[in-house]
């Protein structure tokens, strides 16, 4: 009888970056309509909108110099390095696994993704967490990047436009996302030392 997996990510970990991703998704949003012109752009992500009379979200994307990159859409992210690729919807941060293989891009609805699927064995669990720590890094230096372009007020008055109080102040951002990071690779070397045993290592 095979040993049941562990938990990919803690509830914890799970629930804080959960209220962690949509605030910053929104902060997102509101940084392609910053008064001085799209940072999103500025930061020198390229855009595919729709074609005309498709529905869907416009999708932004990022190359990692290492290879691979992000796709952001306004209903999650995709992290990816070539064939199978992680997707984190905007509610509820389960991350789930895309073969971008089988995948008619570009992509404007979550739908066209394909079936995404939860990681079922031990090593595309340990791809999943990588993949959080990559879009968390991402993440945290981009918040960074805010803060030097176009001053900490922009994010204090985009934090300010949202019903749903905050999970760190503005200023706290960036390295609430370099925390997520250290946690999930934490996260990483504990399940590494829970499993050693069963494999005889």
């Amino acid at each position: 009888m095979s040993t049941p997996l562990p938990p990919m990510l803690s509830l914890e970990l799970r629930r804080d970056a959960e209220r962690l991703f949509e605030t910053t998704m929104w902060c997102l949003g509101r940084d392609v309509n910053h008064p001085e012109g799209n940072l999103l752009l500025r930061r020198g992500l390229t855009r595919e909108r729709p074609p005309e009379g498709q529905r869907g979200s416009s999708v932004y994307s990022a190359s990692f110099s290492g290879g691979g990159g992000v796709e952001l859409w306004a209903f999650g992210v995709l992290c990816h390095d070539g064939g199978e690729a992680t997707f984190i919807r905007r509610e509820g941060f389960t991350p789930l696994l895309v073969d971008v293989s089988r995948v008619a891009w570009p992509v404007f609805e979550a739908e066209a993704l394909g079936g995404a699927q939860p990681p079922s064995t031990d090593g595309q669990q340990r791809r999943c967490r990588a993949a959080v720590v990559t879009l968390a890094e991402w993440l945290a230096r981009y918040e960074e990047w805010v803060v030097k372009e176009v001053g900490l007020s922009w994010r204090r008055e985009c934090l300010a436009q949202r019903r749903k109080a905050p999970p760190v102040a503005a200023e706290e951002l960036a390295a609430a996302w370099w925390r997520l990071s250290s946690r999930t690779r934490l996260l990483e070397l504990a399940l590494n030392d829970f499993i050693a045993p069963a494999v005889g290592a």
